[in-house]
């Protein structure tokens, strides 16, 4: 992970809590860590994720599920995995640079940019994330909404929706939802 900026390590650990997974197998001597992303709509994201692991040393493996319009995006590191593990213990004291980088990649998993209202909505299940994205918004001078959302016959869980204001969009985020947005800006324009 010493090869990755702060803002990519951040990018990397905000990717992972919206849409990865880590497991250990004990018995096996496994470590893995897996993202599931869009294989339609998230091509980009899949590639920068593809080149951020690859920065890092490690060979990730790709495998397309077509029932759910997903990819999965695997990895066998121990090293990733401790050190994906061990940041979640240590969020509390980060860097400006890592919480854009974290915002951007929860953002790039959990998030939907809407130009026309100009904003950018999470949803999340877990309201202790959202807490903790709200604060390191709020910690870049950024004013933002969070709301427990109103349960749906499909939702299992209850979730939590978070506008992220458009001006976000003027950090040095490197989310990949966010440089569409951008580079549709400039199209009009």
């Amino acid at each position: 992970m010493d090869s990755l900026t702060e803002k990519e390590k951040g990018y990397l650990f905000g990717l992972f809590l919206g849409d990865g997974y880590a497991y250990h197998d004990k018995k096996q001597r496994h470590y893995s860590i897996e993202f599931f992303l869009n294989s339609e709509k998230d091509i980009d994201v899949v590639n920068f994720l593809r080149g951020l692991l690859l920065k890092i040393g490690t060979k990730p493996s790709f495998r397309k599920d077509k029932r759910y319009n997903s990819i999965r995006v695997r990895v066998r590191s121990k090293r990733l995995y401790e050190a994906l593990i061990a940041q979640k213990k240590s969020l509390v004291d980060s860097s400006k640079e890592f919480k854009i980088g974290f915002i951007s990649g929860f953002i790039d998993a959990e998030g939907h940019v809407n130009p026309a209202k100009r904003m950018i909505m999470l949803i999340n299940t877990s309201k202790k994330v959202m807490c903790l994205i709200k604060k390191y918004l709020e910690d870049l001078g950024m004013r933002v909404v969070l709301k427990k959302r109103k349960k749906s016959k499909r939702d299992r869980l209850p979730s939590y929706r978070l506008y992220v204001p458009v001006n976000f969009i003027n950090t040095e985020s490197n989310s990949v939802k966010v440089q569409r947005y951008k580079r549709g800006l400039q199209v009009a324009g």
